[in-house]
């Protein structure tokens, strides 16, 4: 019979392997579509990958589609939209986050094509009820335009929500002059600095220019005619928004975004697909000039357009918006010269996984260079991830053996009232001893607690691969209970101390 140093070792070596195995079988993987699929492959393939990914990252609605020469041929409404399981509908609307600027964009450019706005025209021209602090820098070269392409200078990349307890501000102006104010602080038309900020600014604009709220004016220039029916500014206003979840499929208090144009929007699946069928030809709203000036390079990054992102492909131009607003993740891709295009929109935290599963496996069909190395390299972060937290695992066994060997040996032993080799080293060994449970408590708190990741007032992820770094967190928990015990532990038996 073997002995139990002997048990234990051997015990080690097989967590040691199976855990470097099962590791390696659960990296994440994507299967990208090929280029020369048919429909009904394409479909599979989607099905497939949005179903697995909704289990292994407990997604609790998903709205999605793909478009292929401007004919929808997948689509998918999965899960539920409500606590009391209402399902997901070709009419339930998300939060847009980020895609709403997009629709802040086609505002913008369809009030510029019946003459109410300039592009061109500095933004002091305009009769503001906010008044920009423009520094050292020229108020001229802060164009209506350059606010479009995110090259006008200014700050505020973007504006967090708000929860019904918080204290809030009443509106895009409060909010810029009290909670978040909007600066100039880059040399205009010179650098490319993402900037929510600048997008309040439209707002602020067209508001002015119309002398109407926001919404009502981009339900008139762009969602009635593109027939958007369940879309809008004002979720008061669309007719069936889904409630939001957290990372584990529960339901979470819904928050209030502020800056409308910049992530306030709100659109149902069935809204999107006609939205991005209206990059094809302008869909009667916008006229061809004046729809080519939204996809065009912006200077002095051709990589970027009027908030989109421009990957080039060997059959033209493919364009792009992601959305990330604590629960809700969404993401828009559409190819006007073929009528390809591809979106998913979600009600949960866990849902900006599918930006790396989902929204990688169609652009596998895409041939875009640009699109490929931005998803190896998010496939390899996880990848590393994964293997990191093995390896933090595999420390914390090994200190776990060294505990274990030296009780069996009879080298440890556990007490209330630790003792060690003189007053110094034990008073070095418990201070670290409580330093280790101290980062073992907080990462309790943080990671599997409603105190901070899965907190109903914001979330704290965005484009993360979230479900590798839970199992670093759990490693890094570990490991640190474990070197707890180790030092809190005392050398020599018991009875050997005491004698």
């Amino acid at each position: 019979m073997m002995s139990p140093l002997i048990m234990l070792r051997v015990a080690c070596l097989v967590v040691l392997l199976a855990s470097a195995a099962f590791t390696g079988m659960g990296l994440r993987q994507v299967h990208g579509l090929a280029p020369d699929m048919d429909d009904a492959e394409i479909a599979a393939r989607l099905d497939a990958v949005l179903a697995q990914s909704m289990e292994r990252y407990s997604i609790a609605g998903v709205a999605a589609g793909a478009i292929r020469d401007g004919q929808v041929i997948w689509r998918a409404r999965e899960g539920r939209s409500s606590a009391a399981g209402a399902p997901v509908t070709d009419a339930t609307a998300f939060n847009l986050g980020s895609i709403s600027k997009p629709l802040t964009v086609w505002t913008v450019l369809r009030l510029a094509q019946t003459g109410l706005i300039d592009l061109d025209a500095p933004l002091s021209d305009y009769d503001l009820p906010y008044q920009l602090e423009y520094a050292n820098h020229d108020p001229a070269e802060v164009t209506v335009r350059r606010l479009l392409r995110h090259t006008a200078g200014t700050n505020q990349p973007g504006y967090g929500e708000y929860g019904a307890h918080e204290v809030q501000p009443v509106d895009v102006l409060e909010l810029s002059e009290d909670f978040a104010p909007v600066r100039v602080i880059y040399p205009p038309g010179e650098v490319r600095r993402y900037s929510g900020g600048g997008y309040v600014l439209l707002q602020m604009l067209v508001e002015s220019a119309t002398g109407q709220d926001f919404d009502s004016v981009t339900r008139q220039a762009v969602l009635d005619p593109l027939g958007m029916a369940t879309a809008g500014f004002d979720p008061v206003r669309v007719p069936t928004v889904s409630q939001a979840f957290n990372y584990y499929r529960q339901p979470i208090q819904g928050l209030r975004d502020v800056a409308l144009s910049a992530a306030g929007g709100y659109a149902s699946a069935g809204d999107i697909e006609r939205f991005l069928l209206a990059h094809l030809d302008g869909g009667g709203v916008l006229e061809p000039d004046v729809l080519a000036q939204a996809f065009a390079p912006t200077e002095p990054h051709p990589g970027f357009a009027m908030s989109y992102t421009r990957w080039e492909t060997p059959r033209g131009l493919l364009l792009g918006h992601g959305g990330n607003n604590s629960t809700w993740h969404g993401q828009i891709y559409v190819r006007p010269q073929t009528g390809d295009g591809f979106y998913f929109l979600t009600n949960a935290t866990s849902g900006a996984q599918l930006d790396i599963d989902l929204s990688c496996a169609w652009l596998g069909g895409m041939s875009s260079a640009t699109g490929t190395a931005v998803c190896a390299d998010a496939l390899s972060l996880t990848h590393k991830l994964s293997w990191f937290s093995w390896g933090v695992g595999m420390v914390a066994l090994f200190w776990l053996y060294w505990l274990a060997v030296g009780y069996l040996n009879g080298r440890r032993h556990f007490a209330l009232r630790p003792s060690g080799r003189g007053p110094i080293r034990l008073t070095g060994r418990l201070a670290l001893a409580l330093v280790m449970a101290g980062l073992t408590v907080f990462l309790v708190w943080v990671f599997w607690t409603n105190s901070v990741i899965w907190r109903t007032q914001t979330i704290l992820i965005d484009e993360l691969p979230f479900d590798e770094l839970e199992g670093l967190s759990l490693m890094m928990t570990s490991l640190f209970a474990i070197l707890t015990l180790c030092l809190w532990s005392s050398p020599g038996r018991l009875a050997d101390r005491r004698s």
